[in-house]
């Protein structure tokens, strides 16, 4: 994998400086004593695969209700992801077809539900990102109650206005604004350290002996 065989970790980055995996995201976070910061398992993408990154716009709706999220469309500024706290209900949709469309339309980076979605064979093919906790094809509610840019829960995890969203094929990783720098550098460590170790595996080495390389080049 041309990894240098000799350098602090703190000067290595990744050649493409594509961001790490959630999963080096969660194990960032877990080793800064900050929790796993990982979504519920109920909470996954439309489709695979998806890499899906962003500033959190957060969204509170009433149980299948539409109303808040169909607003927040509007609101949310480009490149942001909603995070939309639907209380995990699962008997009325949150959001379809449409609205995916002129979400992306808008530029927004994706959604992340905990509500249900439907229009599946849609929300394929535009393939903007979606993760959410259940699917229905049942219609929802437009009563006009909700909330924006609050601290919400989403997949049993707080999720303010601005923390950063890491989601892909394993799941969803939420990041506080505040930590975003220190987790994101552990994060790239994480990485490099997990390429260098498949690296020695792929010469035969036995993971033991692999680890001990790490060791002793950092």
């Amino acid at each position: 994998m041309n990894l240098p065989n000799t350098s602090p970790v703190s000067t290595l980055t990744p050649a493409t400086g594509a961001l790490p995996p959630a999963a080096n995201f969660s194990d960032a976070m877990r080793s800064l004593g900050l929790g796993t910061g990982a979504m519920a398992a109920s909470m996954r993408p439309v489709f695979t695969p998806v890499r899906l990154y962003g500033p959190a716009y957060t969204v509170r709706c009433y149980a299948g209700a539409t109303w808040a999220l169909e607003e927040a469309l509007e609101l949310a500024p480009e490149g942001s992801v909603l995070v939309v706290d639907g209380g995990g209900f699962s008997k009325a949709v949150l959001m379809g077809g449409l609205m995916s469309l002129r979400a992306a339309q808008r530029g927004l980076a994706g959604a992340v539900i905990d509500g249900a979605v439907r229009d599946l064979p849609e929300l394929r093919a535009a393939q903007w990102p979606v993760f959410s906790s259940s699917l229905t094809p049942a219609g929802g509610s437009s009563d006009p109650q909700g909330a924006w840019e609050v601290t919400v829960s989403c997949g049993g995890v707080s999720v303010s206005p601005g923390d950063h969203v890491v989601a892909d094929d394993d799941g969803v990783v939420v990041v506080p604004a505040r930590e975003w720098e220190r987790v994101k550098e552990t994060a790239y460590a994480i990485e490099l350290k997990e390429r260098f170790l498949e690296a020695r595996l792929r010469e035969g080495r036995p993971l033991g002996e692999a680890v001990r390389l790490w060791k002793e080049q950092v």
